[in-house]
């Protein structure tokens, strides 16, 4: 029995893909789980034990130990291949409809050997970057160290020239 109700297959796929931390698409399994939930307190009349008997077998399924890839335990319990449609996917969805929508999207996964030499060249820029940003405040701290050096320079040549000034004014004769 599928208790999703109005909900279709792909909306409740998108929760619970949403839902988890890693936001991973649910298997089959957790799907079949979530879409056969019974509300407490409400009575059904078709029988319930072949449902839940699956669901056990789905969750204590182990894998063979030589298989290289994985199988979802969801399709070796029902072991039902139908050409025609997708269980677990909702109506209208093809075999040929997901390997076209699967195959369409491009895979934005960059090789972790790539990664790591992207991160190891930001490191050495970033490094580059912080000497060049302490050679610049020192140069600055320099300059303004000149500067102030200068103006007081400056300042004291102002002062004798003021001072001289008024040495030769005082030694001019006076008008009258």
């Amino acid at each position: 029995m599928h208790t999703a109700c109005p909900k279709s297959f792909a909306r409740i796929r998108e929760e619970m893909k949403n839902d988890d931390p890693h936001r991973k698409v649910p298997t089959l399994t957790q799907l079949f789980e979530r879409t056969r939930k019974r509300t407490e307190g409400r009575t059904y009349v078709d029988i319930y034990d072949d449902m839940a008997r699956k669901l056990e077998q789905m969750k204590n399924y182990k894998a063979v130990e030589n298989e290289k890839t994985t199988i979802d335990p969801f399709l070796v319990v029902k072991n039902k291949e139908n050409y025609e449609y997708r269980r677990l996917y909702g109506r209208g969805v093809t075999n040929t409809l997901i390997k076209k929508v699967e195959g369409a999207s491009t895979s934005y996964m960059i090789p972790e050997g790539l990664m790591e030499s992207f991160k190891a060249n930001v490191d050495v820029e970033k490094n580059q970057l912080l000497e060049m940003r302490k050679e610049i405040e020192d140069d600055h701290e320099r300059k303004k160290a000149e500067l102030e050096a200068m103006r007081e320079d400056i300042d004291s040549q102002r002062q004798n020239l003021e001072a001289m000034m008024q040495k030769v004014i005082k030694q001019l004769p006076a008008e009258d």
